[in-house]
């Protein structure tokens, strides 16, 4: 076996949950293995002691995303998933993710940018788009949408044509040499339903025809 290939089957045989401490261990759900990649789950309760560890004593040195799943309608006690993947740059380069759940009356979770200071933006992100809130992050100002947004685009139960926030913006349109305002037109009928339905084509036919 060449050194190579040595360094891929460690990487994909090993676990950080083997390293935690029995404590720690005994609150991991469930290992889950996915196109090669290791996923543990845990309980928002356990969240921060995790993630100290992972990151003090495992020497998971770079988060490189934070993120959520919003699992409304399926039959969990928990609504949301946040997901956490972490990364160790030396040796393997392993990676892995940490699922937490979290319940929808209490969205709340400790914040991680004091040990990775990258979890300002993805914090930040999830808190925009699910509406989350990470304690203890000193900027969760919205990120991608308006300052007064009064929704989080990424919750399933958000509107697919919007919560009429686009009848509030006139469409311009360049008329010859003039730009004019027109009212602003309806949402794409198949935004959100499979991007390549033949009513979408025919939209995009009919949209990008000159006027």
């Amino acid at each position: 076996m060449t050194p190579e290939s040595m360094a891929v089957d460690m990487a994909d045989t090993y676990s950080p949950c083997d390293a935690l401490p029995a404590p720690l261990r005994s609150q991991v759900i469930d290992q889950i293995v996915h196109q090669g990649q290791l996923a543990l789950h845990c309980t928002s309760a356990d969240q921060r002691p995790m993630l100290e560890h992972f990151k003090t004593q495992q020497g998971y040195d770079f988060l490189v995303d934070v993120t959520a799943i919003d699992h409304l309608g399926m039959d969990r006690t928990e609504r949301f998933e946040v997901v956490y993947v972490l990364r160790r740059t030396r040796e393997n380069s392993h990676q892995f993710r940490l699922h937490v759940w979290l319940s929808e009356d209490s969205p709340n979770l400790p914040t991680v940018f004091d040990l990775w200071d990258s979890a300002r933006w993805g914090e930040r992100e999830t808190h925009d788009m699910f509406g989350i809130v990470f304690d203890g992050n000193p900027d969760l100002r919205r990120l991608l949408m308006p300052e007064d947004y009064p929704g989080f685009p990424l919750l399933k139960d958000y509107p697919l044509r919007g919560m009429g926030e686009r009848r509030q913006f006139p469409n311009v349109v360049p008329r010859g040499d003039q730009i004019v305002e027109e009212e602003p037109g309806d949402y794409p009928t198949s935004i959100g339903r499979g991007m390549h339905t033949p009513e979408y084509t025919e939209e995009v036919r009919r949209d990008s025809k000159p006027r």
